[in-house]
């Protein structure tokens, strides 16, 4: 035995030696550590999906909230079962549920926002769930009655459902409540109220000379080199960087009330109305029932006179009741309306009073909007039977097909106010598929309801554009650039003298150029052929009629304008229309404000992603396929 081992000690030697060096050269080059961390990586990525600032999120936890995502997702499809690409596009959500969750809850603690159980009772009472007002068991009349909503709330039987009222509540308000504070950090003053009315008000009429570099010099006079092309590519590349992007062509089918629906809104103001007579307290009433902005403040309108408020019948309403008697239900602009007189009071020799309403807005019910979606389902039953009959049906039937053109899938949709089902749609559909009827709003100065049929055009993935596919924009750009350089000798010829004449017409009509005349237009609008907030609209504003603007450059391009005329904006219809505008302009602003907070505060956060770790005995993603 001992002989043996003697036999053999040189080839023990040699494998000693050799794992030696081995070792030696492992710890030499660092590469021990890169396996520890690797290992080390390895090893918290199957217990953990990632970390957010330090606060791990449990990978188990993550993959069964996916799969139930996942699971929802393919009930809501009648089960048919999900792509690989949408079961990522869900995951993904999932993931940034999760990461905000956690982000979000630092906030809350900062800011000291809680929740009380008052709070949580008020939100369940006056939130109820999309779901739940569809189901025909808290319909009345073909709309959904609150008295029965609060019967079934109070019902023992429906305990552990308002356990997850409860928590969805809990999970809501706090965020509510972080929209509300932050929004409130930027408050609006009167003064930037009037501005903002006179910016879409106010209209001015000109001429103007367009200098275009583009038709000023020949193309002939511009080259451009592959090697040029090349280096702007490299030089910006992220000008070339783009996310999902998807285009899509859509029609929109009115959701407009029936008789049936002005109906409803009628008796629910009456069922009120009997509530106050058995002592009930109004601002409960108009907390819980009532519509429109005011509704959190128990319908309170404050102190206004004549002419203060558009809805001239609410008014006329309201100066024609004793203090403290309440109208009757009444038809009014907005919807029906029952109005309170709180106080009178007489003002600079001007009459006025205090009140509060209660309002409820003539919208199209279950019933209504049931028949318009069979409508929508019919004609997309016909749209699919070929790859033509989308625009055709639509027009046999009296719409105009929109093309949204290609936007960032997830962000804003050209036209649409965007909607979770909507964007359901976007994420998981395939290009020619054409959605279901969905429920949105198309944007403009009156937002109004509407039932979608989409189809997607065209899709592209997230990635960096390829040189190649690029070639062309580059080229273009250069060549405007080049035109640009060679246009301002062009221009300072044309215009050496150009003081010397007494007005703009005068002018073209000796270097021979073609004098345009806009519309009217305000600062918001702009004008389409030139843009908006630029400095052509801004020169527009800035000079008296009659006067002449020096050289405007204006993006790729220069101008020469005078006014023609200006219409300034009615100071007595901004009282009038104060309401409305403040709650344009504090809408807006509360959701630009939160955007950026919340896209500030994501982007400051350390988040790291270990989903990329698979878990034990799962397949690849190839192997699923």
């Amino acid at each position: 035995m001992m002989q043996t081992f003697r036999n053999n000690m040189k080839i023990v030697f040699y494998i000693i030696i050799f794992f030696f060096v081995g070792w030696m050269g492992i710890t030499l080059t660092g590469l021990d550590d890169f396996l520890l961390q690797q290992s080390q990586a390895e090893i918290k990525g199957l217990k953990y999906a990632g970390t957010v600032d330090g606060k791990s999120i449990d990978r188990a936890v993550y993959d069964q909230r996916v799969q139930r995502t996942v699971d929802m997702a393919t009930n809501q499809r009648g089960g048919v079962g999900l792509s690989v690409w949408e079961i990522d596009q869900l995951a993904e959500q999932v993931w940034t549920e999760m990461v905000s969750e956690i982000v979000f809850s630092k906030v809350y603690d900062k800011h000291r926002i809680d929740v009380s159980n008052t709070e949580v009772v008020e939100y369940i009472k006056s939130n109820p769930l999309p779901e739940l007002m569809r189901m025909p068991e808290l319909q009345t009349d073909g709309r959904f009655d609150y008295d029965k909503y609060y019967s079934m709330l109070s019902d023992p039987r429906a305990t552990s459902f308002v356990f997850e009222l409860e928590r969805d509540a809990r999970e809501k308000i706090p965020s509510f409540k972080l929209f509300l504070e932050i929004a409130s950090l930027n408050k609006l003053t009167d003064t930037e109220l009037l501005r903002v009315y006179k910016e879409m008000e106010e209209r001015v009429k000109v001429r103007y000379i367009h200098l275009a570099p583009d038709s000023l010099v020949p193309d002939s006079e511009v080259e451009i080199g592959e090697q040029e092309v090349k280096e702007y590519y490299q030089s910006h590349l992220d000008d070339f960087k783009r996310p999902d992007m998807a285009d899509l062509s859509y029609i929109l089918i009115p959701l407009i009330p029936g008789s049936a629906d002005s109906a409803a809104a009628l008796d629910t103001l009456e069922k009120i109305m009997k509530k106050l007579d058995e002592g009930e307290d109004w601002d409960s009433l108009a907390t819980g029932y009532s519509q429109g902005p005011l509704a959190y403040s128990g319908g309170n309108l404050g102190w206004f006179a004549r002419g203060d408020y558009t809805d001239k019948k609410m008014v006329d309403l309201a100066f024609s009741l004793r203090v403290g008697r309440i109208s009757k239900p009444t038809l009014t602009e907005a919807g029906y309306q029952i109005v309170r007189l709180d106080s009178v009071r007489t003002r600079e020799g001007k009459r006025e009073v205090k009140a509060r309403r209660i309002l409820r807005k003539i919208e199209p019910g279950r019933r209504r909007i049931s028949q318009v979606r069979s409508k929508a389902r019919a004609m997309r039953k016909l749209m699919r039977e070929s790859d033509s009959a989308f625009v055709n049906v639509a027009a046999d039937s009296g719409f105009t097909v929109t093309r949204t053109g290609l936007f960032a899938i997830g962000g804003r949709i050209p036209g649409i106010e965007t909607s979770r089902e909507l964007l359901d749609y976007v994420y998981g559909t395939k290009v020619g598929n054409i959605s279901y009827p969905i429920v949105v709003y198309a944007q403009g100065e009156q937002m109004k309801e509407s039932i979608l049929l989409a189809r997607v055009e065209e899709r592209k993935e997230r990635g960096t554009i390829a040189l190649d596919e690029a070639t062309s924009t580059i080229r273009r750009r250069l060549i405007i650039e080049k035109k640009k350089e060679k246009a301002k000798d062009i221009i300072s010829k044309l215009i050496a003298d150009y003081e010397n004449f007494e007005n703009l017409e005068a002018f073209a009509q000796a270097r021979n150029l073609k004098l345009e005349t806009s519309i009217d237009f305000t600062r918001l609008t702009g004008l389409a052929e030139v843009g908006r907030n630029n400095a052509f609209i801004g020169t527009a504003f800035g000079l008296p009629v009659g006067a002449k603007s020096g050289l405007i450059e204006a993006g790729n391009d220069y101008y020469l304008l005078e006014v023609v005329s200006r219409s300034e904006a009615d100071t007595e219809k901004f009282e009038q229309n104060r309401e409305q505008l403040v709650e344009q302009i504090r809408n807006s602003r509360m959701r630009a404000l939160y955007s950026l907070f919340t896209t500030e505060l994501i982007t400051n956060t350390e988040i790291e992603d270990l989903r990329k770790i698979p878990p034990p005995d799962t397949p690849s993603q190839s192997d699923g396929s």
